[in-house]
Protein backbone atom coordinates (compact mmCIF):
# COMPACT_ATOMS: atom_id res chain seq x y z
CA UNK A 1 0.00 0.00 0.00
CA UNK A 2 1.23 3.61 -0.50
CA UNK A 3 0.00 6.92 0.94
CA UNK A 4 -1.16 7.33 -2.28
CA UNK A 5 -3.72 4.57 -1.83
CA UNK A 6 -4.58 5.63 1.83
CA UNK A 7 -5.36 8.93 0.91
CA UNK A 8 -7.62 7.50 -1.75
CA UNK A 9 -9.23 5.55 1.02
CA UNK A 10 -9.75 8.02 2.95
CA UNK A 11 -12.13 10.14 0.36
CA UNK A 12 -13.89 6.88 -0.85
CA UNK A 13 -14.57 5.79 2.53
CA UNK A 14 -15.57 9.33 4.24
CA UNK A 15 -15.45 12.18 2.33
CA UNK A 16 -17.75 11.24 -0.60
CA UNK A 17 -19.99 9.04 1.63
CA UNK A 18 -20.63 12.06 3.41
CA UNK A 19 -20.98 13.99 0.61
CA UNK A 20 -23.94 11.51 -1.04
CA UNK A 21 -25.74 11.10 2.15
CA UNK A 22 -25.56 15.21 3.22
CA UNK A 23 -26.92 15.58 -0.52
CA UNK A 24 -29.50 12.77 0.45
CA UNK A 25 -30.23 14.48 3.62
CA UNK A 26 -30.59 18.61 3.05
CA UNK A 27 -31.32 18.74 -0.46
CA UNK A 28 -34.10 20.03 -1.90
CA UNK A 29 -37.28 17.46 -3.55
CA UNK A 30 -40.10 18.49 -5.40
CA UNK A 31 -41.66 15.19 -5.55
CA UNK A 32 -41.52 11.50 -4.03
CA UNK A 33 -40.35 10.15 -7.23
CA UNK A 34 -37.33 12.26 -7.26
CA UNK A 35 -36.34 11.50 -3.56
CA UNK A 36 -36.74 8.14 -4.42
CA UNK A 37 -34.53 8.28 -7.47
CA UNK A 38 -31.71 9.99 -4.85
CA UNK A 39 -32.37 7.26 -2.47
CA UNK A 40 -31.66 4.61 -4.96
CA UNK A 41 -28.67 6.39 -6.39
CA UNK A 42 -27.31 6.91 -2.60
CA UNK A 43 -28.10 3.71 -1.52
CA UNK A 44 -26.15 2.18 -4.75
CA UNK A 45 -23.19 4.04 -3.74
CA UNK A 46 -23.03 2.59 -0.73
CA UNK A 47 -23.15 -0.73 -1.24
CA UNK A 48 -20.98 -0.35 -3.87
CA UNK A 49 -18.47 0.63 -1.47
CA UNK A 50 -19.64 -1.63 1.40
CA UNK A 51 -19.03 -4.44 -0.65
CA UNK A 52 -15.90 -3.72 -2.74
CA UNK A 53 -14.69 -0.86 -0.74
CA UNK A 54 -10.80 -1.35 1.23
CA UNK A 55 -12.58 -0.72 4.67
CA UNK A 56 -9.64 -2.63 6.25
CA UNK A 57 -6.89 0.66 5.71
CA UNK A 58 -9.64 2.55 8.43
CA UNK A 59 -11.59 0.06 9.95
CA UNK A 60 -13.81 -2.65 8.85
CA UNK A 61 -16.63 -1.77 11.01
CA UNK A 62 -16.84 1.74 9.12
CA UNK A 63 -19.37 0.00 6.77
CA UNK A 64 -21.26 -1.11 8.97
CA UNK A 65 -21.44 3.12 10.26
CA UNK A 66 -21.92 4.09 6.88
CA UNK A 67 -25.25 1.51 6.05
CA UNK A 68 -26.50 3.63 9.67
CA UNK A 69 -26.05 7.06 8.08
CA UNK A 70 -27.27 6.11 5.09
CA UNK A 71 -30.97 4.59 7.17
CA UNK A 72 -30.94 8.16 9.10
CA UNK A 73 -30.28 9.90 5.75
CA UNK A 74 -33.34 8.13 4.04
CA UNK A 75 -35.38 9.02 7.27
CA UNK A 76 -34.61 12.59 7.57
CA UNK A 77 -35.17 13.55 4.42
CA UNK A 78 -38.39 11.36 3.81
CA UNK A 79 -40.04 12.58 6.53
CA UNK A 80 -40.06 16.41 4.37
CA UNK A 81 -42.36 14.89 1.72
CA UNK A 82 -45.88 14.21 2.89
CA UNK A 83 -47.10 17.89 1.08
CA UNK A 84 -45.08 16.49 -2.21
CA UNK A 85 -47.12 15.32 -5.39
CA UNK A 86 -45.77 12.03 -6.60
CA UNK A 87 -43.91 13.21 -9.36
CA UNK A 88 -43.94 16.25 -11.26
CA UNK A 89 -44.20 16.51 -14.95
CA UNK A 90 -40.13 16.39 -16.32
CA UNK A 91 -39.67 19.57 -18.29
CA UNK A 92 -36.55 20.22 -20.08
CA UNK A 93 -35.18 23.08 -17.22
CA UNK A 94 -36.03 20.72 -14.24
CA UNK A 95 -33.41 18.42 -15.70
CA UNK A 96 -30.92 20.90 -16.36
CA UNK A 97 -31.37 23.55 -13.80
CA UNK A 98 -28.43 23.07 -10.96
CA UNK A 99 -30.45 23.34 -8.07
CA UNK A 100 -31.15 20.52 -4.92
CA UNK A 101 -34.45 19.45 -6.97
CA UNK A 102 -32.77 18.50 -10.72
CA UNK A 103 -32.90 14.69 -11.29
CA UNK A 104 -29.94 14.60 -13.39
CA UNK A 105 -27.29 14.50 -10.92
CA UNK A 106 -29.13 11.20 -9.17
CA UNK A 107 -29.71 9.97 -12.60
CA UNK A 108 -25.48 10.20 -13.34
CA UNK A 109 -24.84 9.08 -10.23
CA UNK A 110 -27.14 5.79 -10.42
CA UNK A 111 -25.89 4.86 -13.75
CA UNK A 112 -22.04 5.37 -13.10
CA UNK A 113 -22.38 3.19 -9.69
CA UNK A 114 -24.66 0.70 -11.57
CA UNK A 115 -21.69 0.33 -14.29
CA UNK A 116 -19.15 -0.58 -11.49
CA UNK A 117 -20.99 -2.76 -9.33
CA UNK A 118 -21.72 -4.48 -12.60
CA UNK A 119 -17.91 -4.21 -13.10
CA UNK A 120 -17.09 -5.41 -10.12
CA UNK A 121 -19.63 -8.79 -10.09
CA UNK A 122 -18.06 -10.15 -12.96
CA UNK A 123 -15.01 -10.76 -11.01
CA UNK A 124 -16.93 -13.17 -9.18
CA UNK A 125 -17.30 -16.00 -12.06
CA UNK A 126 -15.39 -18.67 -11.38
CA UNK A 127 -12.65 -19.50 -14.14
CA UNK A 128 -12.33 -22.75 -15.39
CA UNK A 129 -10.63 -25.81 -13.95
CA UNK A 130 -9.21 -24.04 -10.49
CA UNK A 131 -7.06 -25.79 -7.93
CA UNK A 132 -8.62 -26.84 -4.52
CA UNK A 133 -6.65 -25.79 -2.01
CA UNK A 134 -6.99 -25.49 2.17
CA UNK A 135 -6.84 -21.58 3.36
CA UNK A 136 -3.22 -21.35 4.70
CA UNK A 137 -3.94 -19.45 8.03
CA UNK A 138 -5.30 -20.25 11.01
CA UNK A 139 -5.64 -17.63 14.12
CA UNK A 140 -7.78 -15.15 13.51
CA UNK A 141 -10.22 -12.92 10.82
CA UNK A 142 -8.27 -12.66 7.68
CA UNK A 143 -9.80 -9.94 4.83
CA UNK A 144 -9.15 -10.73 1.15
CA UNK A 145 -7.60 -7.29 0.10
CA UNK A 146 -7.01 -8.41 -3.33
CA UNK A 147 -8.67 -11.32 -4.98
CA UNK A 148 -11.03 -12.37 -8.11
CA UNK A 149 -11.30 -12.41 -11.82
CA UNK A 150 -11.69 -8.88 -12.84
CA UNK A 151 -9.46 -5.86 -12.27
CA UNK A 152 -11.64 -4.17 -10.97
CA UNK A 153 -11.40 -5.88 -7.64
CA UNK A 154 -8.04 -7.41 -8.30
CA UNK A 155 -5.05 -5.79 -8.86
CA UNK A 156 -3.30 -8.79 -9.72
CA UNK A 157 -4.84 -9.09 -12.68
CA UNK A 158 -2.62 -6.40 -14.33
CA UNK A 159 -0.27 -8.69 -15.62
CA UNK A 160 -2.06 -9.51 -18.53
CA UNK A 161 -0.75 -6.58 -19.66
CA UNK A 162 2.11 -6.39 -22.52
CA UNK A 163 5.49 -6.48 -20.88
CA UNK A 164 4.55 -8.08 -17.93
CA UNK A 165 4.25 -11.66 -18.81
CA UNK A 166 6.95 -12.42 -16.63
CA UNK A 167 4.52 -12.25 -13.74
CA UNK A 168 1.61 -13.67 -15.28
CA UNK A 169 1.23 -16.71 -13.01
CA UNK A 170 -0.41 -14.38 -10.27
CA UNK A 171 -2.63 -13.02 -12.02
CA UNK A 172 -5.53 -14.98 -9.74
CA UNK A 173 -3.69 -14.29 -6.62
CA UNK A 174 -5.18 -12.90 -3.44
CA UNK A 175 -3.88 -10.66 -1.13
CA UNK A 176 -4.44 -11.73 2.60
CA UNK A 177 -4.48 -8.78 5.61
CA UNK A 178 -5.55 -10.19 9.21
CA UNK A 179 -8.11 -7.58 11.47
CA UNK A 180 -7.61 -6.94 14.66
CA UNK A 181 -9.97 -5.77 17.54
CA UNK A 182 -10.72 -2.63 15.68
CA UNK A 183 -11.13 -4.06 12.47
CA UNK A 184 -7.79 -2.82 11.23
CA UNK A 185 -5.36 -4.54 10.11
CA UNK A 186 -2.56 -2.36 11.76
CA UNK A 187 -2.49 -0.21 14.77
CA UNK A 188 -2.73 3.08 12.78
CA UNK A 189 -3.57 4.41 9.85
CA UNK A 190 -0.04 3.24 7.89
CA UNK A 191 2.83 2.91 10.53
CA UNK A 192 6.58 1.99 9.74
CA UNK A 193 7.10 -0.63 12.60
CA UNK A 194 6.32 -4.27 11.31
CA UNK A 195 5.05 -5.44 14.67
CA UNK A 196 1.90 -3.06 14.10
CA UNK A 197 0.30 -5.09 11.18
CA UNK A 198 -1.78 -7.86 12.61
CA UNK A 199 -0.79 -10.65 10.17
CA UNK A 200 3.53 -9.80 10.80
CA UNK A 201 4.76 -12.77 12.52
CA UNK A 202 2.16 -14.91 12.29
CA UNK A 203 1.89 -18.57 10.69
CA UNK A 204 1.76 -19.95 7.44
CA UNK A 205 0.65 -23.62 6.92
CA UNK A 206 1.00 -25.87 3.70
CA UNK A 207 -2.65 -25.29 1.81
CA UNK A 208 -2.15 -28.77 0.48
CA UNK A 209 -0.14 -31.90 0.11
CA UNK A 210 3.09 -31.61 -1.84
CA UNK A 211 6.75 -31.09 -2.37
CA UNK A 212 8.58 -28.05 -2.30
CA UNK A 213 10.32 -27.01 -5.56
CA UNK A 214 11.71 -23.89 -4.87
CA UNK A 215 12.18 -21.21 -1.48
CA UNK A 216 13.80 -18.56 -0.73
CA UNK A 217 14.63 -16.93 2.93
CA UNK A 218 17.21 -14.41 2.89
CA UNK A 219 15.12 -11.16 1.92
CA UNK A 220 15.23 -8.77 4.51
CA UNK A 221 11.91 -7.20 5.87
CA UNK A 222 11.47 -4.00 4.82
CA UNK A 223 9.85 -1.17 6.78
CA UNK A 224 6.69 0.68 4.98
CA UNK A 225 6.50 1.74 2.35
CA UNK A 226 9.66 0.48 0.56
CA UNK A 227 9.80 -2.46 -1.35
CA UNK A 228 11.70 -3.94 -3.90
CA UNK A 229 11.37 -3.57 -7.65
CA UNK A 230 13.38 -5.72 -8.88
CA UNK A 231 13.00 -9.93 -10.02
CA UNK A 232 12.50 -10.84 -6.35
CA UNK A 233 9.37 -8.85 -5.88
CA UNK A 234 8.23 -12.30 -4.09
CA UNK A 235 10.69 -11.96 -1.44
CA UNK A 236 10.97 -14.90 1.08
CA UNK A 237 8.56 -17.30 -0.34
CA UNK A 238 7.70 -21.25 -0.80
CA UNK A 239 6.81 -22.97 -4.01
CA UNK A 240 4.83 -25.90 -3.87
CA UNK A 241 4.26 -28.61 -6.22
CA UNK A 242 0.77 -29.71 -4.99
CA UNK A 243 -0.52 -31.89 -8.37
CA UNK A 244 1.38 -32.29 -11.67
CA UNK A 245 -0.07 -29.25 -13.28
CA UNK A 246 -0.84 -27.37 -10.05
CA UNK A 247 2.14 -25.28 -8.22
CA UNK A 248 0.98 -23.01 -5.40
CA UNK A 249 3.42 -19.93 -4.40
CA UNK A 250 3.04 -18.28 -0.65
CA UNK A 251 5.18 -15.21 -0.75
CA UNK A 252 6.17 -11.93 1.08
CA UNK A 253 7.47 -14.31 4.53
CA UNK A 254 9.71 -13.04 6.83
CA UNK A 255 13.43 -13.10 6.87
CA UNK A 256 14.66 -16.56 8.59
CA UNK A 257 11.20 -17.68 8.93
CA UNK A 258 10.83 -20.46 5.95
CA UNK A 259 11.23 -23.88 7.73
CA UNK A 260 10.96 -26.25 4.82
CA UNK A 261 13.63 -26.92 1.78
CA UNK A 262 13.89 -27.90 -1.56
CA UNK A 263 12.70 -31.02 -2.52
CA UNK A 264 10.90 -31.78 0.84
CA UNK A 265 7.45 -33.18 0.84
CA UNK A 266 4.75 -31.68 3.40
CA UNK A 267 1.76 -32.34 4.31
CA UNK A 268 -1.82 -29.92 4.11
CA UNK A 269 -1.86 -28.18 7.14
CA UNK A 270 2.26 -27.92 8.05
CA UNK A 271 3.75 -25.10 8.96
CA UNK A 272 5.93 -23.15 6.55
CA UNK A 273 7.25 -19.66 7.81
CA UNK A 274 5.81 -16.53 9.11
CA UNK A 275 4.39 -13.43 7.08
CA UNK A 276 7.17 -10.83 6.84
CA UNK A 277 7.38 -7.96 4.69
CA UNK A 278 9.91 -9.38 1.83
CA UNK A 279 10.22 -8.11 -1.57
CA UNK A 280 7.37 -6.05 -3.42
CA UNK A 281 5.33 -5.69 -0.75
CA UNK A 282 4.26 -2.40 1.16
CA UNK A 283 3.29 -3.73 4.39
CA UNK A 284 3.20 -6.69 6.08
CA UNK A 285 0.47 -9.44 4.11
CA UNK A 286 0.24 -13.11 2.57
CA UNK A 287 0.42 -13.41 -0.84
CA UNK A 288 -0.88 -16.59 -2.74
CA UNK A 289 -1.17 -18.15 -6.21
CA UNK A 290 -1.21 -20.72 -8.34
CA UNK A 291 0.39 -22.02 -11.30
CA UNK A 292 0.37 -24.64 -13.78
CA UNK A 293 4.48 -25.38 -13.73
CA UNK A 294 7.37 -23.56 -12.63
CA UNK A 295 8.36 -20.50 -13.28
CA UNK A 296 11.36 -19.41 -15.76
CA UNK A 297 12.75 -16.04 -16.30
CA UNK A 298 11.18 -15.61 -12.57
CA UNK A 299 9.09 -17.68 -10.02
CA UNK A 300 5.74 -16.47 -11.27
CA UNK A 301 6.51 -16.49 -15.30
CA UNK A 302 4.32 -19.64 -15.63
CA UNK A 303 0.73 -20.10 -16.68
CA UNK A 304 -1.52 -19.07 -13.93
CA UNK A 305 -4.12 -21.39 -12.49
CA UNK A 306 -6.74 -20.01 -10.54
CA UNK A 307 -7.54 -21.10 -6.59
CA UNK A 308 -10.90 -22.01 -4.91
CA UNK A 309 -10.19 -22.88 -0.87
CA UNK A 310 -12.72 -25.53 0.76
CA UNK A 311 -14.37 -25.22 -2.76
CA UNK A 312 -15.13 -21.57 -2.05
CA UNK A 313 -13.63 -18.83 -5.17
CA UNK A 314 -12.50 -16.15 -2.53
CA UNK A 315 -12.78 -12.27 -4.27
CA UNK A 316 -11.99 -8.62 -2.32
CA UNK A 317 -13.87 -7.54 0.73
CA UNK A 318 -14.67 -11.02 1.86
CA UNK A 319 -13.73 -12.18 5.61
CA UNK A 320 -12.35 -15.26 6.58
CA UNK A 321 -12.51 -16.64 10.31
CA UNK A 322 -10.02 -19.04 10.43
Amino acid sequence: MSILLISSAIGFLIVVPLLILGWLAFSQNNCWGFWLLKVLAAGAYCWLIFQFASWYLLSDYGRYMMLGLYVAAVLYSGQRLWNLPAWRSLLLQAWVLPTGAAPTGALLLLGVVLFNLLTAYRGYQVPPSPVNLAFPLKEGTYYIGQGGSHASINGHMKVAQAGLERWRGQLWALDVVKLNAFGNRAGGIYPKDLASYAIFGESVYAPCNGVVVDTENTAPDLPPPNRVESDAKTGNHVLLQCRPDAYVLLAHLQQGSVLVSLGQAVQAGDKLGTIGNSGNSAEPHLHIHAQHSVGQSTVADADPRPMVFDNKFLVRGEHIQA
